[in-house]
């Protein structure tokens, strides 16, 4: 079975436990992270072998099938319907 293929938007904290959980299954794959602060998403993906992408650049990638959404509130809906688009 071919995993199912995430970008993750948010970098912070709470995505390690994303990034890790997604390590521990054969159903999914994190292709690459994206953030508002590009040096976050850069540490986040050397951290976890993923791409670092902006978040235009996330949305666009057709490989991706799934996008998880974990920016701050005030983001939150705004990158949302980015998603949504």
């Amino acid at each position: 079975m071919k995993p199912t293929v995430l970008g993750i938007i948010g970098c912070g904290t709470i995505s390690d436990a994303y990034f890790n959980g997604a390590a521990r299954s054969r159903l999914i794959r994190v292709k690459a992270c994206a953030d508002r602060l590009h040096d976050a998403a850069t540490a986040k993906a050397a951290q976890h072998g993923v791409q670092a992408l902006s978040v235009p650049a996330l949305l666009a990638d057709p490989e991706i099938e799934i996008v998880i959404n974990l920016t701050v509130p005030q983001a939150h809906v705004p990158v949302g319907r980015q998603v949504l688009d």
